[in-house]
C-alpha cells in the first residue's frame, strides 16, 4: 500500500481553502435561515455571548477578587446594587445561553454536515467557543466562593495532577509473557513482580520523569490554583482567567469581522434580538441566582455538583478512576475535532451517514443520563459501568452495521485498526479493578483462556474476527445484488 504525502504546494492549498471558509456566528448562511430555523443559532450565540460580555462588565465595578471579601461582594451586588440581581442573573443565565447555542449548534453541524466541502475548521471554531464557554463558566464559578463552587472546583481542578500517571499497563498481556519481559529488563515504574502479585509492566509518565523530569500534569494543576490548595492564589488565577478568555476571544472575533466587512448579528433585531434578550432577562428574575452558603474548606457537601454543564463529566468521574477519567477527558475533546476528517463522503442526508449519527445518539444520551443519575445521587461502580460501555459501543455498532448494510463499503483495515487501538486501551486498563468488565469467570475459569484480561482479549478479538466475516458477507450479498440489477438494466 503506498502512501503518498501532500506536496507543499498541496498543503498550502489545503490551509488556504479551510481558511476561505471560515464562519464564526453562521454569517455566510443567512439564505437557508427561512428554510431551516437552525441556521438562526450561529446569531444567537453571539448576541447571548454578547449580554454575558456586557453584564460582566458591570459586575467587574462592584466584584473584589480575594477569599475575604469576594462572596461579601456577591451579597452586596445581589443586595444593595441597583438591579444588581438582575445583572448578575442575566450574566449567568446569559452564559449558559452561549453554552446551549454552542451545543445545539455542534449538533446542527453534525447533522446537516455543515464541516463538508472545506468547512471543518468552522466545527473547529464552534468547539472552541463551546470551550471557552465552558472553561469562562468554570473560572467564573469559583468567584462566588460558595460551598459548592469551591469543593466542584477542587475536584474540577486537581484532575491536570493525574496526567502524570498516563501510560499503558502491558498486564492484559497475560503472566507469562509479562514474566518474559521483566526477565529480559523492560523498564517500568511498578515495582519488578508479577501479575499474579498484583504488578505488571506499566509504561507511563512517572517511567519517563525518570528520565526527563516533565510533571506536566502537577505543574498544570499549580499553574492554575496557584499552589496545591484552592486559596487566594486561585481565585485570583481563575478571575483573570475569567477576565482574559473574553477578552482574547471578543479581539480575535472583532478582528475577523473587521477584516471580512461581515455583519455580526444577521437576524432582525425585532423581534428575534429583543426576543432572546428578554428570556434571559425573564428567567433571571424568575430563577434568581443563587448565592449558596460561603465556601468553608473543612466542611465536603455530599454530593458535590458542579454547574449543569459539567454535571454529565462529575458522573464519569464516579465511575472510573481519576488516571482513565482524566484520559477519556482529553479523548471526547480529540473524537469531535477529527471526527469530521473520516466522514469524506460528499453524504449530506444524516440518515445516510448512520455512523455520525450514532455518535451524536450516544454523546447526547450519555449527558443526560449521567446528568441525571448525579443530580439523584445514583451512583454503583461496581455494577454500572460494564452497562454504561455495552450500551455507548453498541449504538456505534449499530451505525456500523448500518453503514455497512446501506453502501457494502468500508475498509476493513481503518475498522481494524480502531477496533485494535479501542480494545488494547480498554484491555489494559481492565486487569487494576473490576468495574470495566462483566465476570468472564465463571465461563473462562476452565478454560485456555482463564489468564483474566489475557482470556478477554481473546474473546474480544475472537468477536471481531466473527465481525469481519459478517463485513464480508454483506460486501459479497451487495455485490451480487448490484450485479443482478446491472444485468437486467442491460
Amino acid at each position: 500500500m503506498n502512501i503518498k504525502l501532500p506536496t507543499l504546494d498541496q498543503a498550502l492549498k489545503m490551509v488556504t481553502d479551510r481558511l476561505n471558509n471560515v464562519d464564526f456566528f453562521d454569517e455566510t448562511y443567512v439564505s437557508k435561515q427561512k428554510d431551516n430555523i437552525w441556521y438562526k443559532l450561529g446569531p444567537l450565540q453571539w448576541l447571548t455571548w454578547i449580554v454575558t460580555i456586557v453584564t460582566g462588565a458591570l459586575l467587574v465595578m462592584f466584584y473584589v477578587p480575594t477569599a475575604e471579601q469576594a462572596y461579601d461582594t456577591i451579597i452586596v451586588i445581589q443586595e444593595h446594587i441597583p438591579f444588581g440581581w438582575l445583572i448578575r442573573g442575566m450574566h449567568k443565565y446569559g452564559a449558559d445561553a452561549f453554552i446551549i447555542m454552542c451545543t445545539l449548534k455542534m449538533y446542527r453541524m453534525f447533522i446537516c454536515a455543515d464541516y463538508k466541502n472545506n468547512r471543518e475548521l468552522n466545527l473547529w471554531i464552534c468547539f472552541f467557543l463551546l470551550l471557552l464557554g465552558f472553561y469562562s463558566g468554570l473560572s467564573g464559578y469559583l468567584l462566588i466562593w460558595n460551598q459548592r463552587a469551591f469543593w466542584a472546583t477542587k475536584v474540577f481542578a486537581t484532575f491536570p495532577g493525574y496526567m502524570d500517571q498516563f501510560g499503558i499497563n502491558l498486564a492484559f498481556l497475560g503472566e507469562t509473557m509479562v514474566d518474559k519481559l521483566l526477565a529480559l529488563g523492560v523498564p517500568t515504574s511498578l515495582p519488578g513482580t508479577s501479575v499474579a502479585t498484583g504488578a505488571g509492566v506499566l509504561l507511563d509518565m512517572k517511567l519517563l520523569n525518570k528520565f526527563i523530569n516533565l510533571n506536566l500534569g502537577m505543574t498544570t494543576q499549580q499553574i492554575l490554583l496557584g499552589g496545591s490548595a484552592i486559596g487566594q492564589a486561585t481565585i485570583t488565577r481563575f478571575y483573570s482567567m475569567h477576565m482574559a478568555l473574553s477578552t482574547i476571544g471578543l479581539i480575535v472575533t472583532e478582528l475577523y469581522f473587521y477584516s471580512n466587512k461581515k455583519k455580526r448579528f444577521n437576524l432582525p433585531w425585532w423581534p428575534d434580538g429583543f426576543l432572546m434578550i428578554a428570556m434571559i432577562a425573564s428567567v433571571a428574575m424568575i430563577f434568581p441566582a443563587e448565592m449558596g452558603a460561603r465556601a468553608n474548606p473543612a466542611v465536603t457537601p455530599l454530593p458535590i455538583l458542579s454547574d449543569w454543564y459539567f454535571l454529565a463529566l462529575y458522573q464519569m468521574y464516579k465511575y472510573i478512576e481519576p488516571v482513565l477519567a482524566t484520559f477519556v477527558t482529553v479523548l471526547i475533546p480529540a473524537t469531535v475535532l477529527f471526527t469530521p476528517f473520516f466522514d469524506t463522503s460528499k453524504e449530506m442526508n444524516i440518515l445516510k451517514r448512520p455512523v455520525i449519527l450514532s455518535l451524536n445518539i450516544m454523546g447526547a444520551l450519555n449527558a443526560i443520563a449521567f446528568s441525571v443519575l448525579i443530580i439523584l445521587n445514583i451512583a454503583n461502580i461496581n455494577v454500572d459501568p460494564p452497562y454504561w460501555i455495552f450500551g455507548s459501543t453498541m449504538i456505534v455498532a449499530v451505525g456500523i452495521y448500518f453503514s455497512q448494510l446501506q453502501y457494502a463499503k468500508i475498509n476493513r483495515w481503518k475498522l481494524f485498526l480502531t477496533y485494535t487501538v479501542f480494545q488494547f486501551l480498554y484491555l489494559s486498563r481492565i486487569h487494576t479493578v473490576p468495574y470495566f468488565g462483566f465476570n468472564l469467570d465463571p465461563i473462562l475459569g476452565k478454560t485456555f483462556l482463564a489468564d483474566g484480561p489475557w482470556g478477554r482479549m481473546w474473546v474480544f478479538y475472537g468477536g471481531f474476527f466473527l465481525l469481519l466475516v459478517a463485513v464480508y458477507i454483506f460486501e459479497n450479498i451487495a455485490a451480487a445484488k448490484t450485479s443482478k440489477v446491472e444485468a437486467k438494466a442491460a
